[in-house]
């Protein structure tokens, strides 16, 4: 089974901490970002986040390939608390980057715990696998910290350390399962 990882491209408002509360359209960019990382590619099934950033470009697939997809309530983006709806640059660069290097000893104010984040992910995304066949291709169209979940647990990678990783916007990453 091949499985993709697409995050979804820049939304109207630009870059922020929009968590699961902000849902905010693609702008012409994103459409962009992301019709042209998965030029070429070819799908059995998507699954997608509830959020329109998401849920709206996997619509627009499924019509033109003629795929179904399926809406997963809990991949939208973790509930990033105090910070929802703030730049990087209003949180202030030195408190993000200490959240990113360490998010268990420098958590955000009234945010999702990052366990239950990794618990409801990881749960739907097996219950999605385990409804495959292992020669399908699988889209799953979502946000950084969903994609960050997902890729910590294919490379057995600790969840402390998902903030490290670089997902772009738009960006589409194969896995073989």
């Amino acid at each position: 089974m091949i499985v993709y990882l697409l995050r979804h491209g820049t939304p109207v408002g630009g870059r922020m901490y929009r968590g699961n509360l902000f849902d905010d359209p693609l702008t012409e960019e994103g459409w962009d970002q992301m019709k042209s990382s998965v030029t070429n590619l070819s799908f059995d099934t998507i699954a997608t986040s509830p959020m329109k950033r998401c849920s709206e470009f996997a619509d627009y697939i499924s019509k033109k390939s003629k795929i179904p997809y399926s809406i997963i309530e809990d991949f939208k983006e973790i509930g990033f608390g105090d910070w929802q709806g703030k730049t990087s640059h209003q949180i202030g660069e030195e408190v993000v980057e200490r959240f990113k290097n360490d998010p268990i000893n420098n958590p955000v104010n009234n945010a999702e715990n990052l366990f239950d984040f990794q618990s409801r992910v990881i749960k739907n995304y097996l219950e999605i696998l385990d409804n495959l066949n292992p020669q399908n291709k699988l889209l799953i169209i979502a946000h950084a910290g969903v994609i960050r979940v997902i890729k910590s647990y294919i490379l057995k990678l600790p969840i402390e350390k998902m903030f490290t990783m670089n997902i772009k916007s738009g960006s589409c990453e194969p896995f073989e399962i």
